[in-house]
């Protein structure tokens, strides 16, 4: 049996591309794989957060149980895929905790350490990573935690301070590769992927030449928002509570669709804070390149990118109080109103009634709340018609 493990990074078109192997089964089946997640979901990351909240059963059980459903179809590889797992603990962890590098390095280690314990001996590993330039990369992380995730109030300067590690690309897959072995680690770049990630991932890891008979997802998807809207959501995070970040994502991003005139200025860096940063990651890079036989990130040209140079002049009063109507309008819709009532009905119930838990977790498992809402935006769309 064979293992082939997907372990993002982050923001290199890892939803894309889960979606695509979660929609293929049965073509991948047809060349002797199978694609293994949870039940309802079509990536591992929830497997991946646990071992950091209550410790690694649930992936200790998946492991056999996905070997039994491969062998069940007649497969022997089997293809699982979590961003999460690259850089996992500053990840995970960097917007509640300030561990020193060596701390989550220390830590990183013992988990990937545990995770090859909990895999079979017998089982040969596969471990890929994309990565792209690691300015990009830190821009385009920015932008996904304001948006979602951990609810980032700060500015890009005060990101880059907690997951500057991140970046050093050489230090994380190093441990992967002493773990698993250099045979069993390969690095890929992302901008030589493109303009299709999936093709890439689909002819250079899974070794499959025609790809023409496999649907074919939304490549665009987890979008950013437009810049303005970033930024009222950013001075909106601190006040935003946690346990309803997925319904502000839903909200904000039909508000997006909205806005006449999007600002899409999405360059966070200075051309001269771009180049400084670049500089200082210089060695992981080469380093990175030369020991996973890695072709160089594209050049930064910073002359060219002063001349171009636009700064973003900030949210203006006017497309804030735009912004404002729009998000008021959208957030009053049925199914949102409702969903949050849900929401913070089962926050109340948990914190004062701990013993009806366990019909919330059923009525959430067997889908009665999505089956709520759909006849809440069924009821919507009539009224609206």
């Amino acid at each position: 049996m064979r293992l082939i493990l997907h372990i993002g990074t982050h923001k290199t078109g890892s939803t894309a591309l889960q979606q695509f192997l979660c929609a293929n089964g049965k073509g991948l089946g047809e060349h002797g794989m199978y694609y293994a997640s949870p039940a309802n979901e079509f990536h591992c990351n929830s497997l991946v957060n646990a071992p950091l909240v209550d410790g690694l059963e649930r992936l200790r059980n998946f492991i056999p149980e996905s070997m039994r459903k491969a062998k069940q179809i007649g497969a022997d590889t089997i293809i699982a895929s979590s961003e999460n797992l690259y850089a996992m603990v500053r990840y995970l962890e960097c917007l509640h905790a300030q561990n020193s590098s060596a701390e989550v390095l220390a830590k990183e280690r013992s988990l990937i350490e545990s995770l090859r314990a909990a895999i079979p001996a017998h089982v040969e590993c596969h471990v890929v990573c994309y990565v792209r330039r690691p300015d990009f990369y830190l821009e385009s992380l920015y932008n996904q935690n304001v948006k979602k995730g951990a609810l980032f109030s700060g500015d890009v300067g005060e990101f880059l301070s907690i997951v500057y590690d991140m970046l050093d690309y050489h230090r994380y897959l190093s441990i992967w590769r002493d773990v698993f072995g250099s045979a069993g680690c390969s690095v890929r770049a992302y901008e030589a992927a493109l303009p299709n990630l999936i093709n890439d991932f689909v002819r250079h890891v899974l070794a499959i030449e025609d790809i023409s008979s496999f649907t074919t997802p939304d490549l665009r998807a987890n979008e950013r928002l437009s810049r303005d809207l970033l930024e009222y959501k950013r001075c909106r995070n601190e006040h935003i509570r946690y346990s309803e970040r997925k319904l502000e994502r839903r909200i904000f991003a039909a508000v997006d669709k909205r806005i006449a005139s999007p600002n899409n200025n999405h360059e966070y860096l200075s051309p001269d804070k771009r180049a400084d940063l670049l500089s200082m990651l210089e060695p992981s890079m080469e380093r990175l390149g030369r020991e996973f036989d890695l072709p160089p990130f594209p050049r930064f040209n910073l002359e060219a990118a002063r001349a171009a140079w636009q700064p973003y002049p900030g949210l203006s009063l006017k497309n804030k109080r735009e912004i404002e109507l729009h998000y008021q309008a959208v957030q009053r819709r049925v199914s949102f109103r409702l969903e949050r009532l849900l929401i913070r009905a089962a926050s109340l119930v948990r914190g004062r009634l701990p013993f009806l838990s366990w019909p919330l977790d059923f009525a959430r498992a067997s889908g009665m709340r999505r089956l709520l809402l759909q006849a809440a935006n069924r009821f919507q769309r009539t009224g609206a018609s």
